[in-house]
């Protein structure tokens, strides 16, 4: 990895400090990359419930946008929660304005306590505005019903790879499909890409501990692999292992503190 590739995060504020905009920050200083970010909304919530959560005005998140891209030094961009149907419209003009960056999307449809955080109107401006320009899409098994559910207006196909091939036939160019949602003793990430034949596999061991803003953390990481000039493939694979050297330090001082 090249010294010090600069992301930047679109994403909203969790004051529990456990995902959001927190977690693309704890990832990118991990990593010894520089994080420009752009506050899509600021919410207030906690490990189990989300009570408020208030948009950004499109200006200012026009502004933050245009204002980290302008020097040329981003070398990919990441987007989480979007939230409203104003910062979809505001976000997919500036991409469209800056094509050639890579893309990361990890498509906040609802927070972990249940939430939602994309209502119809804005899923429907998403689907048709953001997922043409996205380079990956990062669902969980639950976003990736959901997301085809959507675009197909009908109960989405059976398998996993039909529900991605449902995507990918909606612009985005290539779907990581995450397992931490699924059974088994491996949590096992599927990579599906546009014209590909059959998926790539990334494995790793389930380990016994849940920590929140995983899925930020990763397309993050992610994203950083991008800017530093590494394939799909080999970024989604560097996110998949810097993601269980976390998890076993979080089952590590978790069995310390339990001691």
């Amino acid at each position: 990895m090249s010294a010090s590739p600069v992301v930047l995060a679109i994403a909203g504020s969790d004051s529990s400090g456990g995902a959001g905009i927190a977690a693309d920050i704890r990832a990118a200083h991990h990593l010894g990359a520089t994080l420009r970010f752009a506050l899509t909304a600021v919410t207030a919530q906690s490990d189990r419930q989300v009570t408020v959560i208030h948009p950004v005005p499109p200006d200012i998140l026009r502004e933050q946008i245009r204002l980290a891209l302008e020097d040329g030094t981003v070398g990919a961009i990441k987007i989480g929660m979007l939230g409203s149907v104003a910062a979809v419209e505001t976000v997919a003009d500036l991409l469209n304005a800056y094509r050639g960056l890579p893309v990361v999307v990890d498509p906040i449809v609802a927070s972990s306590s249940g939430h939602r955080l994309l209502d119809d109107a804005a899923m429907a401006v998403f689907l048709e505005r953001i997922l043409p320009l996205t380079t990956l899409l990062t669902p969980n098994l639950p976003e990736l019903q959901i997301l085809a559910a959507a675009i197909l207006d009908a109960e989405p196909p059976a398998t996993i790879a039909e529900q991605a091939g449902v995507l990918l036939g909606a612009g985005t160019k290539a779907v990581l499909v995450k397992g931490g949602h699924d059974q088994g003793d491996a949590a096992v990430d599927l990579l599906f890409q546009s014209g590909g034949d059959t998926p790539d596999r990334f494995a790793s061991p389930r380990r016994p501990v849940a920590i929140r803003g995983t899925g930020c953390m990763l397309s993050t990481r992610i994203a950083i692999a991008l800017a530093s000039g590494e394939t799909l493939a080999t970024s989604c694979r560097s996110g998949k292992i810097q993601m269980d050297e976390w998890f076993e330090r979080a089952v590590v001082k978790e069995n310390a503190h339990i001691g």
